[in-house]
């Protein structure tokens, strides 16, 4: 080690400058909440199939004092109980930024088959309201400068889709 950093002043910056460069990699743990769920329509997709866009909303509270950003959301949501569809929703771009010590809605996009839609509407006639899991992990990058990536926060919750809802989107009465 050279002379001049032996002297406590310099040894002191040095450390100084090691923890403000390390301290954004300290990523505390973004908490998810489920919020709801939207039946919006129906969704053609590639390879060609058709299905009932439902979009689950779910509150991400960022503690940190940076921006993070929502990069992919993998996982599972079973409707009714029974019926598990695969949930790999990723975000364009640099992701979905989270603004510092706020809560921000992120949209995760899911298909649900029209054949299954009718199926929940014929399964559920006794009742307004479809029953369903959300069972995701989040991939999160943290700051905009340093691009840190953690993956793994996880959220799972209940929430309830609308009967009425899925009729709609199909062009069903009830």
């Amino acid at each position: 080690m050279p002379r001049s950093w032996k002297h406590p002043l310099v040894r002191g910056l040095l450390a100084l400058a090691f923890v403000a460069l390390a301290g954004p990699a300290c990523v505390s743990k973004p908490t998810m909440q489920l919020d709801h769920a939207e039946i919006t329509g129906i969704r053609i997709a590639f390879p060609p199939s058709l299905g009932i866009l439902m979009t689950v909303v779910v509150n991400v509270h960022n503690p940190n004092s940076y921006d993070v950003a929502v990069r992919a959301v993998r996982g599972t949501v079973v409707l009714a109980g029974r019926y598990p569809l695969p949930v790999d929703f990723r975000a364009g771009g640099e992701g979905v930024w989270l603004p510092s010590d706020r809560t921000t809605q992120v949209r995760v996009p899911i298909s649900i088959p029209v054949d299954l839609g009718y199926l929940l509407l014929r399964e559920s006639f006794a009742s307004p309201a479809i029953p369903y899991r959300f069972s995701g992990r989040a991939d999160v990058t943290a700051t905009r400068t340093f691009r840190l990536e953690a993956d793994d926060y996880s959220v799972d919750d209940h929430g309830v889709v609308s009967r009425q809802q899925i009729a709609a989107a199909l062009g069903v009465s009830l």
